[in-house]
């Protein structure tokens, strides 16, 4: 028991005798359990679970937390089940330990499937309980703490792990200081020669900065004493990581340098209430001059994970630069530990911040999960969310609204609700028309306007920067894409059966529908659509007759109608652009959905014989609607003919979506237009009208 007897002290400070005592069955049982077991160091495993409780300990998190800490390992490790676990420990207890030993090994950067699972299940884990999370935190930074032993490859990889997920999780959950150490650790693991250089350097630039911090520190203390505000100030080197992430960012084309990066040293100081952060920032800006635009309020702002202070940036003695943070002892607890200093902070009326805004993250991570379609695109969304260098904007009303560097308009509008962002159409950025597309900047006052039954733009994917923007388009993409499927599925089972659905009896697709285990019927429409199923097999279920000779001979010869109203399943082909009118084929494309040519396009011509790509289909009467085409007309070079024959085809109610123009021999040109017409009758009308101009030589339809 001499293992558990320096964690038992810890824990008596803050727990219940009766709490301790059921951690300490707790811990018997896990010892019991790795009996014999040992870990790369030789250590008896046992030491692991109990070095990551006194982590969580440290916090004073509750007693069924440190208990499924102690047992973490068992599941995975040892032959124990969650049902023994529940029964002797309880339930929850139980469910924690399991959720832990769900999360196994993960690699970020990796593209394969299962990989990217792991990730989405430690994130979904993380929403069922956050307490999982905080467990898995205090087991990897025993891990890194105790990394020597390892082989310098496996060291290596755990390290990026460790600085590409563990540290920007426990920043996400507002943990700065197990952050910190987590980055540390990795750093040196990593990168061992780099975090030499940079220590040595700093080092070389301490010189007899010692005495000048120390100096600093007595002149705030002295500044802040003499005006009555009861304060405690401290100075600090700033970590070799954090020196070696600030040399990677470039000024422009300059990558810095060591001794471009100003704040080396900087200096915390704490007060007790948020009024006298403000008075301390007046006194610290009398004492030293501020350096422009180094100013911070993060406690009218907090940060997306809940972090408040006020930062500035003084020109010191020597001409030496300092960063100082300024906050309440509350606020301090917060920032070191986020969600976990709510067990710290039970008692009062102080609101964790932290906390708060890790909850809305988790409702956020639940909604990206219902609409991300697999766990690749889930890891890719929420990447988006671990790395965010946030801008502060506002609503008309004043409102603020956080979104990472780089947002745009879009991602606003899908900030402020999803509703919004489906149906924006434009936006005003301090009160001026602006691109969607735009960058917004820091303090910009954004107005969207919206427009009843407008739609998201698929394009609006190449620029948004936020999860929540991105996976709200893709998800209506996909939904209007499956509608479209639907609806083509319908119709080519149909053509199949001969007859409508509504005639074919509800039980018998209801007993088709279970027999190829499918919850509804639409998934079967959706999958013919998409040319997942043929429509013949799916009719021959429905109707055993439908694959008589005879039948499918009748079937051959009946075309699909296509009415233009199609969607996104019936793409018109670009090599030949066909219209109404045309004698059109169907080939089924890669997609899954239909590609419409001409009949005498080239590209269809040699592949008549691979009649699983084909299907047959034909205009339907009376079709309405716009389809492209391309048209050329070859003119004499004269003045002003460009602009004659596009008025007339503009007047003609033609719309023009592209012009090239193309100098023959100086004389001629060729002028191509990329137009959309009604149909072959409204095309032909308008090149008649063209030919009737004396400086036209040719107009044709380019085929």
């Amino acid at each position: 028991m001499y293992l558990f007897s320096g964690l038992k002290q810890q824990l008596q400070s803050y727990l219940e005798p009766s709490q301790v005592k059921e951690i300490e069955e707790s811990y018997v049982f896990a010892r019991d359990a790795h009996d014999g077991q040992l870990r790369s160091s030789g250590d008896p495993y046992i030491t692991h679970p109990v070095a990551v409780t006194k982590i969580l300990a440290s916090l004073h998190l509750d007693q069924q937390t440190l208990m499924a800490a102690l047992l973490h390992d068992v599941i995975e490790d040892c032959e124990v089940t969650r049902d023994e676990l529940a029964e002797k420990f309880g339930d929850r207890v139980a469910e924690l330990v399991e959720g832990v030993s769900k999360l196994t090994q993960i690699k970020f950067r990796s593209r394969e499937e299962a990989q990217a699972e792991n990730f989405r299940k430690m994130m979904m884990a993380m929403v069922e309980d956050l307490r999982v999370v905080l467990i898995k935190l205090a087991d990897r930074l025993h891990n890194m703490r105790t990394l020597g032993s390892l082989r310098p490859d496996k060291q290596r990889r755990i390290a990026q792990e460790t600085i590409e997920i563990y540290a920007p999780i426990a920043n996400r959950l507002g943990m700065y200081a197990i952050r910190m150490e987590l980055e540390e650790l990795g750093f040196a693991a990593k990168y061992p020669m780099r975090c030499r250089v940079v220590r040595d350097s700093v080092k070389k630039a301490r010189g007899n900065r010692k005495e000048i911090i120390s100096s600093i520190c007595d002149n705030i203390q002295n500044r802040l004493d003499s005006e009555h505000i009861d304060a405690e100030v401290s100075g600090r080197e700033k970590s070799p990581f954090s020196i070696y992430q600030k040399m990677l960012e470039k000024v422009g084309e300059k990558v810095r340098v060591f001794n471009d990066i100003m704040d080396v040293y900087g200096f915390r100081v704490i007060t007790d209430t948020e009024d006298n952060c403000y008075r301390i920032l007046g006194q610290l800006h009398n004492l030293y001059r501020p350096v422009p635009g180094r100013f911070k309020d993060y406690i009218a702002i907090p940060k997306t994970n809940g972090y408040q202070s006020l930062h500035t940036t003084l020109r010191g003695p020597h001409g030496l630069h300092i960063e100082v943070q300024v906050r309440t002892t509350v606020m301090d607890q917060m920032a070191e530990n986020g969600v976990a200093a709510h067990w710290l902070y039970k008692s009062g009326n102080n609101i964790n911040r932290a906390e708060i805004r890790a909850r809305e993250w988790m409702r956020n991570l639940l909604e990206l999960q219902k609409n991300t379609g697999d766990s690749l695109e889930f890891i890719e969304s929420v990447k988006v969310d671990l790395f965010p260098d946030e801008v502060y904007l506002f609503t008309p009303n004043g409102n603020i609204i956080e979104l990472p560097k780089g947002a745009t308009p879009v991602d606003f509008a899908y900030a402020i609700h999803t509703d919004v962002g489906n149906s924006c159409i434009a936006c005003k950025v301090d009160g001026k028309i602006s691109a969607l597309s735009s960058e917004l900047s820091n303090g910009q006052t954004v107005e969207i306007i919206t427009a009843p039954g407008a739609k998201p733009n698929p394009g609006w994917l190449s620029f948004v920067t936020t999860s929540k923007a991105r996976t709200n388009i893709r998800h209506f993409i996909k939904n209007l894409r499956r509608d479209d499927a639907i609806n083509l599925g319908r119709r080519l089972l149909e053509k199949a059966l001969g007859v409508s659905l509504d005639t074919i009896d509800q039980s018998i697709i209801k007993r088709v529908t279970t027999e190829i285990r499918h919850t509804n019927f639409d998934d079967i429409l959706a999958e013919i659509g998409l040319g997942q199923t043929a429509s013949v097999i799916i009719a021959h279920r429905l109707d055993p007759k439908v694959e008589t000779a005879e039948k499918k001979h009748e079937d051959s010869d009946r075309p699909l109608a296509i009415k233009g109203t199609e969607g996104m399943m019936i793409e018109y082909a670009k090599c030949c652009h066909p219209i109404p009118g045309d004698p059109i084929v169907g080939t089924v494309s890669n997609s899954g959905g239909f590609i419409l040519h001409r009949q005498d396009c080239n590209n269809v011509a040699n592949h008549r014989d691979q009649l699983d790509k084909f299907v047959p289909v034909q205009w339907e009467k009376d079709i309405v609607g716009e389809f492209r085409v391309e048209l050329r007309v070859e003119v004499v070079n004269q003045h002003g003919v460009l602009a004659k024959v596009t008025s007339l085809i503009a007047d003609d109610g033609v719309n023009i979506a592209n012009i090239e123009i193309d100098p023959r021999d100086g004389t001629t040109n060729l002028l191509s237009f990329l137009i959309d017409v009604k149909h072959r009758l409204h095309l032909a009308n308008l090149i008649r009208k063209i030919r009737l101009y004396d400086f036209v030589i040719k107009v044709s339809r380019h085929r």
